[in-house]
């Protein structure tokens, strides 16, 4: 496996591609500066970007066309999640970059910015030496090849649901431990007493009780930031915190409260659980904040936590 860096990889593949995004996946021509600006297509959202998703999902089996039409509900949570299982995806339920990117099809006199994507990922992996233009040429099909060849995998010139999987998984490891190497910066600032970091240590004994929605419980809060050198600024679910510096999201421990639900949290707001982290083990939850000054400056709160959905 070819281990070049992967920083650049992360921020290209981690944009949020979500409504505009859909375009991108079925209308090739529509633009990436409109892309930039959307949101990830995840629960309670409706619109005809969510029906084109979920027609795609019922083509390949995943879906009930009749469950939820244009709706993001259960359903087609759960079919998106089935999906990204099979494709050794992260499965979160949400429609992020990594998923958009696998259930898409690319392959030769396709265009557009997936393809341009795909392109920035192989170069950065070393499989592509051509030019970033969005345009899937015989150069771009040869360097699939040889990325397929590489991971083992159907060797066959197509970026499917298998290599996009391939590629994602290969990329992922680099960008949580950038992720991770930020918040430890944070959170040994914040550790300033013994008390705390005792406190800490009783709360990551805690018995991992999954939370339920309406449920509200109460956890051990820090902060982070995107904003730091190296770092991607992609979450682990694909949300992109530099395109939006005042996102509201939560990493959490997934064990504890689900990845992609809609939460409220005491003192912050509603906010979407969409990121993970190494210390954020049991009740604890790391809130993502515009700055490093404000991380640093929020420090370490016990707060109430309550599931939306």
């Amino acid at each position: 496996m070819k281990t070049k860096s992967t920083s650049r990889v992360v921020q290209r593949f981690g944009l949020p591609l979500a409504a505009a995004g859909m375009f991108l996946l079925f209308a090739p021509s529509h633009s990436a500066a409109a892309a930039e600006k959307e949101s990830l297509l995840l629960k309670g959202m409706e619109g005809s970007q969510v029906e084109e998703l979920q027609e795609k999902l019922e083509e390949r089996g995943f879906f009930d066309g009749d469950s939820e039409n244009g709706v993001f509900g259960q359903n087609t949570k759960e079919a998106i999640k089935k999906f990204q299982k099979e494709h050794n995806l992260l499965v979160d339920g949400i429609a992020g970059p990594q998923t958009l990117g696998a259930i898409s099809v690319l392959r030769i006199e396709d265009e557009g910015f997936l393809v341009e994507t795909l392109q920035e990922i192989l170069t950065d992996l070393d499989f592509y030496e051509g030019e970033i233009n969005g345009e899937f040429t015989e150069e771009t099909e040869k360097a699939v090849l040889d990325a397929q060849k590489d991971f083992e995998i159907t060797v066959d010139g197509i970026a499917g649901p298998q290599t996009f999987g391939a590629l994602y998984n290969s990329i992922y490891p680099s960008q949580k431990k950038e992720v991770a190497e930020e918040r430890e910066v944070v959170q040994t600032s914040n550790e300033t007493t013994e008390e705390s970091t005792n406190s800490a240590d009783n709360t990551s004994t805690e018995q991992h009780e999954p939370t339920e929605e309406g449920q509200t419980l109460s956890v051990e809060a820090t902060a982070y930031t995107a904003e730091c050198e190296g770092c991607s600024g992609i979450t682990s679910t694909g949300i992109d915190l530099r395109n939006d510096r005042d996102k509201k999201v939560i990493a959490v421990d997934p064990e504890v409260i689900p990845l992609g639900s809609r939460v409220y949290v005491e003192g912050y707001g509603e906010a979407i659980a969409g990121d993970t982290g190494g210390a954020i083990q049991g009740n604890k939850i790391d809130l993502h904040v515009p700055t490093k000054e404000e991380a640093i400056q929020f420090g370490r709160q016990q707060v109430n936590v309550t599931i939306l959905d």
